[in-house]
Formats: C-alpha cells, structure tokens, sequence
C-alpha cells in the first residue's frame, strides 16, 4: 500500500510523518485491500487542518479534521476515517444466521 503525506502551507517533518504512518498502520489492518492513502496537512491562521483520502478495491473515502493543534487534527481525521471504514466492512459482512433459513427450508419440504 502507497501512503503519501504532503503539506500545504508547511513542511512535514519526520516525526510528523512516522506520527501518521503508525496512525494509519491500525487503519489498513482493518481493511487490507486498500491500494493507497493520502494524507495532507495543512495550517491556516490558528487552525491546522488534516484530509485523509482512502483508495482501495470497490472504496473511496474522504475525511478530514480541524483543530488548533495539528495532531490532534490527525488524529480526529484517521478516527473519522477509521470509522467509515468499519461501517463499510461490517456492510460487506454477511451477519445473518442461514441456520435458521435452511431449517425453515427442510420444514416446509418436508410438510
């Protein structure tokens, strides 16, 4: 998987960088067929601001976070992403128990 981290308005230091890489490593363990990330960081006035977009077989998804600190706007923006990602895989899961069709089945094969 390509993970890109890019700054707008600032340089991306290492410690920023190694910061969102093990931010995302918990992200792409949740969904292993995602292709890349991109990550951009941003700082405005008194706001750092931080867009994540996902790419991956049959997913594409945005989020981003805004907060004073910029950290704590990554970490706002991987939780906001985490989330779409787990609401997508619980989608793609199949939760139902068939037991109790094919039960139902044999029932009224056999009435």
């Amino acid at each position: 998987m390509e993970i890109m981290i890019s700054g707008r308005h600032l340089t991306v230091s290492d410690d920023m960088k190694a910061y969102v890489e093990d931010k995302l490593a918990k992200i792409t363990s949740l969904f292993p067929k995602l292709t890349s990330v991109r990550v951009v960081v941003d700082h405005q006035k008194a706001w750092g601001l931080a867009e994540i977009t996902l790419h991956g077989k049959h997913v594409d998804m945005v989020a981003s976070g805004k907060a004073e600190d910029l950290y704590v706007a990554i970490d706002e923006a991987v939780d906001k992403i985490a989330k779409q990602l787990h609401r997508h895989v619980e989608k793609i899961h199949d939760h139902r128990d068939h037991g109790d069709k094919e039960k139902l089945l044999e029932e009224t094969i056999t009435a």
